[in-house]
């Protein structure tokens, strides 16, 4: 990469990720079968509401019970020209825990902004309006007047419109892929959702903040139906399953999902490959075509291998969409790249364009499949998918090895506790150092500390045992400690505050 090239991005990218350690020219083989500390206390923004007293061994991963999937089937309509979407949704929802609900807890994320989500009406399934509920912020509270028992549940209906906002940064808020630009219409976290529920302590909702993610999923089923109207012909909707309707009615049907997402847009080129079971697919802006191209093979090359090394992608799609904004994220099945990086690709693979649609990539096993609390315990999936990109280098391009540990982590010199929390009061650069980068460092000196061969057995073997739940650090590690002897007591001493 041309020196000057090489410093905008750095520029452009000091609000992105990082990762990792010392560089090694020879990859690793990669393993083709498995080979038989205390939780951060809630910061700001937490809402835990209480049924009975903490337990000390309380799980965020919800007792197996002989119950439905939690469940939605919405029907929504994009007035694309007016940016504006109405929406009819019902939520089945089972109580998978060993405890009664007295009071039931949705996530209205759009909420967190004025006069964006307008509730019409709720109610249940008998069609009786639901009463005396509170919507506070992103909470929408809901009281029993009978207990939910284990093992029962029951399903609410809603209508509701959105009046979707312009991309921007707020001041309360970071950027977000939620709302519209000239070229695009991103539907994220755009419905009301079940947090997880906690047992003993209650449903688990975390205040935004202004750099990183906040929200906790559990697994879900999605049918969802979308039609559009004052849309440009040739409009084309990309989105987290594979569209089964007709042009008029698009129908998506999603199981074991963390969240359904979908990006509206006239102006989509799209690239299509079959992987597998999986249908890759790319969307991107018609004058992006090339550098397109690039950050869809890497995509497409990244999912072979991690299926490889962490175990199968369940699902029968994957898509990757270029945001019309300056930030990447991660949802289920779906991810967006910056437009940034399109804009600094130089065909070469020592770009931060493919480093992360290769880390983007990783989040659908670290994020989708294995979950986790990404407010208390960000490093659980984002050092993984830091360090996912390492391996992508390892493996596919070693010669790009030695850039990919300088433009991504030592140049940073990263600092801080792999265990920070997202609410970091010292702003975006040192929890990103610390937990992407740093969080990246610490895995790899995980896997000098005890051999290769024990720390993919354990990846693998962790991407299998708590595939679809969320996971915490006692779960890593209780897990690690069975595929290794190793002292690691310095080794955590140097990473983890807690």
């Amino acid at each position: 990469m041309k020196p000057i090239t090489f410093i905008r991005t750095l520029i452009l990218c000091a609000l992105i990720l990082a990762a990792c350690s010392t560089p090694q020219a020879e990859p690793a083989p990669i393993p083709t079968q498995v080979e038989s500390a205390p939780t951060p206390s809630p910061t700001l923004g937490i809402t835990l509401s209480p049924t009975m007293e903490p337990s000390p061994t309380a799980s965020l991963t919800p007792t197996a019970a002989p119950l439905p999937q939690l469940q939605y089937v919405i029907s929504a309509n994009l007035d694309y020209a007016y940016h504006h979407l109405y929406a009819s949704q019902s939520i089945s929802i089972p109580n998978l825990t060993n405890e009664s609900f007295s009071e039931l807890m949705l996530v209205v994320q759009p909420n967190w902004h004025s006069d964006i989500f307008h509730l019409l009406d709720i109610s249940w399934e008998d069609g009786s309006p639901v009463e005396n509920y509170s919507l506070d912020g992103i909470r929408l509270l809901i009281p029993l007047d009978e207990a939910l028992p284990p093992g029962e549940a029951l399903t609410l209906s809603l209508n509701y419109e959105l009046a979707l906002p312009p991309l921007v940064v707020s001041d309360d808020i970071g950027p977000t892929p939620f709302g519209y630009t000239t070229r695009q219409i991103n539907l994220v976290d755009w419905y009301p959702f079940v947090p997880p529920y906690e047992q003993g302590q209650g449903w688990v909702v975390h205040n935004p903040w202004f750099y990183g993610e906040h929200l906790v999923y559990p697994m879900a089923d999605f049918d969802v139906s979308v039609s559009l109207s004052n849309a440009p012909d040739g409009t084309i909707i990309a989105a987290s399953a594979l569209d089964i309707g007709d042009d008029e009615s698009h129908r998506y049907h999603l199981e074991q999902g963390r969240n359904f997402v979908w990006s509206v847009s006239p102006s989509y080129h799209v690239f299509e490959q079959q992987v597998g079971a999986t249908t890759v697919l790319g969307y991107v802006f018609y004058q992006y075509t090339s550098p397109g191209e690039a950050a869809f093979d890497a995509t497409v090359d990244a999912l072979k291998l991690y299926s490889e090394i962490y175990g199968t992608y369940p699902y029968d799609s994957l898509t990757m969409v270029e945001a019309d904004f300056m930030h990447g994220m991660e949802y289920q099945g779906l991810h967006f790249l910056s437009r940034g990086f399109f804009d600094i690709f130089d065909d070469s693979v020592e770009n931060y364009l493919i480093s992360i649609a290769a880390h983007e990539t990783a989040h659908q096993w670290w994020y989708g499949m294995v979950g986790n609390d990404q407010a208390l315990e960000p490093w659980l999936d984002e050092a993984l998918a830091t360090y996912s990109e390492r391996l992508f280098y390892e493996h596919l391009y070693p010669d790009s090895l030695d850039w990919w540990w300088y433009a991504r982590v030592s140049y940073y010199h990263p600092s801080g506790w792999v265990d920070s929390v997202l609410h970091y009061t010292d702003g975006y650069l040192p929890y990103r150092d610390a937990v992407y980068l740093r969080g990246a460092l610490f895995m790899e000196d995980l896997r000098t500390s005890i051999g290769d061969e024990a720390f993919f057995a354990f990846l693998r073997d962790y991407a299998d045992t708590y595939r679809y739940q969320i996971v915490t650090r006692d779960d890593f590690f209780g897990l690690l400690a069975e595929h290794t002897d190793a002292d690691l007591t310095e080794l955590l001493a140097m990473y983890f505050e807690k």
